[in-house]
């Protein structure tokens, strides 16, 4: 029997199911030190002909089977052993869910910048969309409250407002409001309801709500008005949030007892990842996560432990490019394109792929099509989460995301690019980072799968995280300022090894590799020219210690922010190609 820590150690199927595909993800000790060894995939069945999740999810595990080799199934499904000996079956299951429809949530709540603002945060937190909100400022009538709660027909209403020593008539206004709604839907249709407001009235709340529909009562999301305590509603809200999905789609339900319980929304095992990261950073740095699935994308930011976390469901590569479409002009998107192709062209590939969202792309036009689209998702995402990033932070300059130590990407469109110059491009165009930022690839898409696991044991995600399951791309410096396009912006030497090597000047437009090789360290002394901040202040340099190398080692990216593409066609080539050129070594 292998042993962590004099801990025995346990084998682990999770379970990963989105809109597309269904992994079956296998983690076992190796030498003492839990690691990933092997994954089956399958095409999703959560939606038609099959309807029922355990298909696909039968599928990943024979695939898996055949994979390692390893007895893991038998005539009534996954085998389950408690004893860490056994070389047949696993000890333990999760799984994580993205798959199913989001819902949709009117939220309300009294005041905008308060409770309100409280709640839409927690929902935001899920895959739903709130497409309802009011409060006690909302100029409409009572009427035309309870009309628009009628015509959505949501799945979902939560309540919240008062602290738990204060308001209490108003709270009470707008639970009627949801009274005469609920009698007004019909019963089979009527929307469940959350209340996270102030506990002196969950009893009353009960009596006004109770009888009418699926009524859940927890802590007050703002006991205070200084105070916010969101961890009861967000568990609440995803147990909720299985229970519709378990009504609409089959097999949930059996899931979740072949995980004994350890069923999560994947966003919350990428949240989970994305705040452990964060602990190991120097304040005021941070940690930055993004997860572009077919038809959401989550963005998970933590400084010190403190998570900031958004669900966009509507955006994604799949499904989601109906949403992304809606918000974005089309030059947003062919200003990444090396082709010349027509908008037509364009165009009729981003309306057909959400029809067939399993389909890939035939032809390098169709590819580079699908990469500018997953660029553009990302950079709506990253933009709509520009407020939730701490105002304390470290902005090299405006209007951009703060210095993030570090920036681990998942998904599908990213991580499975043919060639890893390409995910690197498409991180860099999206999120454009500002200081000095080491690129974490997660190529196996891992990370919900690691943060789910980590509520059986700790210690097997702490262990797979610091495994090769991740790829290092590179540690990117990306310096700001006003300087001209080809006028130099910084002088560089490494120190490698105890030896100077020679100084390399940086100019302003394009991109820049110094090689170090992965998991190689050195010292860099970066002196700035033309006043450029790299994140110290403008014109600061000095010594930056032990920068670690990655697939392509250190990465200067000259290009200032925001990034400009020309616009005329063969100069936007041009552009392109070099961008390209300059990380493939060509």
């Amino acid at each position: 029997m292998s042993e962590s820590n004099g801990k025995p150690s346990l084998s682990l199927v999770s379970l990963e199911i989105g809109s597309v595909n269904t992994r079956a993800q296998f983690f076992d000790s190796v030498e003492g030190r839990y690691r990933f060894l092997a994954a089956g995939e399958a095409h999703s069945t959560v939606g038609s002909p099959a309807f029922d999740l355990n298909v696909g999810v039968l599928d990943a595990l024979t695939q898996l089977q055949e994979t390692t080799g390893r007895q893991l199934l038998s005539d009534r499904g996954l085998l389950i052993s408690t004893d860490p000996e056994d070389t047949i079956g696993v000890n333990a299951v999760t799984t994580t869910f993205s798959g199913g429809t989001p819902l949709k949530v009117v939220t309300a709540g009294l005041l905008d910048g308060v409770s309100l603002k409280s709640v839409n945060k927690l929902v935001n937190t899920s895959y739903s969309h709130i497409v309802e909100t009011f409060g006690l400022n909302d100029r409409r009538s009572p009427e035309n409250i309870i009309d628009a709660i009628c015509q959505h027909l949501p799945d979902l209403i939560v309540l919240a407002g008062g602290t738990n020593r204060g308001a209490s008539r108003s709270v009470i206004r707008l639970a009627n409001y949801l009274a005469l709604a609920l009698n007004l839907i019909p019963e089979k249709q009527r929307p469940a309801v959350l209340f996270v407001g102030n506990e002196n009235l969950q009893e009353e709340i009960d009596n006004l709500l109770g009888s009418l529909t699926e009524l859940h009562l927890v802590h007050n999301i703002r006991p205070s008005l200084d105070q916010e305590s969101s961890a009861p509603a967000e568990a609440r809200l995803a147990d909720i949030y299985f229970s519709i999905q378990s009504r609409k789609l089959g097999g949930l339900e059996q899931l979740r007892d072949l995980s004994a319980g350890h069923l999560h929304p994947g966003a919350n095992g990428f949240g989970r990842v994305i705040r452990f990261l964060s602990t190991v950073i120097d304040a005021p740095k941070g940690m930055l996560g993004v997860d572009i699935g077919a038809s959401s994308i989550t963005v998970a930011s933590a400084f010190a432990g403190e998570l900031e976390m958004r669900v966009y469901a509507g955006l994604g590569v799949g499904r989601g490019l109906t949403g992304m479409i809606a918000e974005t002009h089309l030059q947003q998107i062919t200003r990444w394109l090396p082709f010349d192709v027509s908008d037509d062209f364009v165009l009729d590939y981003l309306y057909n792929k959400p029809l067939f969202p399993h389909s890939l792309p035939a032809t390098p036009e169709e590819l580079a099509v699908e990469q500018a689209a997953a660029r553009q998702a990302m950079r709506l995402a990253i933009g709509k989460s520009l407020p939730l990033f701490p105002a304390d932070a470290i902005y090299p300059l405006p209007g951009t995301v703060p210095w993030f130590d570090r920036i681990l990407v998942s998904g599908s469109a990213v991580t499975r690019a043919p060639r890893l110059e390409q995910s690197l491009l498409m991180i860099l165009d999206a999120i454009q980072p500002v200081g000095i930022t080491t690129i974490i690839l997660d190529q196996n898409n891992l990370a919900s799968s690691v943060g789910a696991s980590a509520e059986i044991d700790p210690l097997m995600a702490v262990q797979v995280l610091e495994s090769n399951a991740f790829v290092n791309l590179g540690t990117i410096i990306s310096p700001v300022g006003a300087a001209r396009s080809g006028s130099p912006i910084l002088r560089i030497q490494m120190l490698r090894d105890g030896q100077k090597e020679p100084v390399v000047e940086i100019k302003e437009g394009g991109f820049s590799v110094l090689p170090l090789a992965p998991g190689k360290v050195a010292d860099l002394y970066i002196h700035p020219l033309q006043n450029v901040n790299i994140g110290l202040g403008p014109g600061r340099g000095g010594w930056v210690r032990r920068v670690v190398g990655g697939v392509f080692g250190v990465v200067i990216d000259g290009r200032g922010r925001p990034v400009q593409v020309p616009t005329s066609f063969n100069r936007r080539q041009e552009t392109l190609e070099a961008w390209h050129n300059a990380l493939s070594g060509m």
